[in-house]
């Protein structure tokens, strides 16, 4: 980053006046051969040294180079450069920028209850965006936080919009084996397994049912005669469908040990925690082991093991049997209702802003029978006959 100038000498004795520029260590180079003179580049300082002692000779500044020509060029353009730079970061600030929040239910208090939590968390409109490893976080704390009322909760960023899919968690306690009841269907199925224990199974393998349907009847018959009442009990599995839609991110961090650790002391007193040295390693893996403890007290020998992270970028393939792995695990971890996944297929995949969004249609084997409490036909007849007397005791 050397200052220098391009520089021309009228003359018509170009041997002589390089002889004389030598003698006064003049450096040169990029010499040009001109009819009229010589063309060279020198040193910014040489020029007075060129200008005192040969006077005799025009001597015609052409242009600057180096770290001047950088200057004059970057104060010319500064506007231009500055319209630039603000730009890219207004690019970069709006598109980290979440616009709006949607949180995709029927339930209008359940809506409200999301957003109430989301906006704990710092996902509100007009925020910054977070990383796929919180939004992650905050699904789990969210979950967490109302074990009683969530099923499933997905987070999904497109361009400037979270959207939140949520599925409400229905709990039926039903009083157990307190007056009759059929087991009826929560959810539309082709029947794949039956296990009647109390009642009597008003569907076969490979039926088709709906929502509400009954599938273990409570009322024992003989020839269209209900000779019995108990409270059906059983389990009836069915095969379920859904179109799920997960997103995972194709670049990741790689961390690998490079060998090197160092020994510190750490000191904890409650929560707080406090090193003794100042660590020298950015990237670090910790290890602790305590050396005593005395109340609240603990004092830890911390190795701090240097890692080398690296980013890395998953090819399609492997991103698509990742995002395929967490759709199975939610399934998995949906309670006891689940029982296998059946079929899967991939109905839509796009990669957007470095991650890969597919949707799937996933075909489960799940127990799909509720409890549902009846009145008995010759309880329901009392009831009326009561009422009616009641009526025209009345009038």
């Amino acid at each position: 980053m050397k200052r220098y100038l391009k520089i021309k000498i009228i003359t018509d004795r170009k041997s002589e006046l390089l002889v004389k520029l030598d003698r006064l260590n003049i450096y040169m180079i990029n010499i040009v051969y001109q009819n009229d003179g010589l063309m060279m580049d020198i040193l910014r300082d040489d020029l007075k040294r060129i200008k005192k002692y040969l006077i005799s000779y025009k001597v015609i500044v052409i242009e600057e180079k180096g770290i001047d020509k950088i200057k004059n060029n970057l104060k010319k353009n500064s506007l231009v450069i500055v319209g630039l730079v603000f730009g890219l970061v207004l690019f970069l600030v709006i598109n980290r920028l979440t616009l709006k929040v949607n949180v995709i239910h029927e339930s209008t208090e359940m809506r409200e209850l999301i957003l109430s939590d989301l906006e704990k968390y710092g996902v509100v409109p007009l925020s910054f965006k977070k990383s796929y490893q919180e939004y992650e976080e905050i699904i789990e704390k969210i979950k967490e936080d109302h074990k009683d009322k969530i099923e499933w909760l997905e987070i999904d960023v497109k361009g400037m919009n979270v959207n939140v899919r949520v599925e409400e968690r229905i709990i039926n306690d039903y009083p157990v084996k307190i007056g009759f009841c059929h087991i009826v269907a929560d959810k539309s199925g082709i029947v794949s397994k039956i296990y009647t224990k109390k009642g009597v199974a008003m569907v076969t393998i490979n039926d088709f049912v709906n929502k509400g349907d009954i599938l273990i009847s409570g009322e024992i018959k003989l020839n269209e005669e209900v000779k019995n009442n108990v409270c059906a009990s059983g389990e009836v599995r069915a095969e379920v469908w859904y179109k799920v839609k997960s997103t995972y991110p194709l670049k990741y961090k790689e961390e690998e040990k490079t060998g090197k650790m160092r020994y510190n002391l750490m000191i904890k007193d409650g929560v707080k925690e406090q090193v003794l040295l100042k660590s020298r390693v950015r990237d670090k893996q910790v290890q602790n082991k305590l050396l005593f403890k005395l109340g609240s007290f603990q004092v830890f020998l911390q190795k701090e093991y240097e890692i080398k992270v690296e980013d890395k970028i998953y090819k399609e393939e492997e991103a698509l049997e990742l995002a395929m792995e967490k759709i199975r695990e939610k399934f998995r971890n949906n309670g006891v209702k689940f029982k296998k996944i059946i079929d899967e297929k991939v109905l839509q995949k796009t990669i957007n802003n470095d991650n890969l969004d597919i949707e799937v249609f996933v075909v489960v084997e799940e127990d799909i029978g509720v409890s549902q409490n009846y009145v008995r036909e010759a309880d329901s007849d009392t009831s009326d006959s009561k009422n009616n007397g009641d009526n025209r005791s009345s009038s």
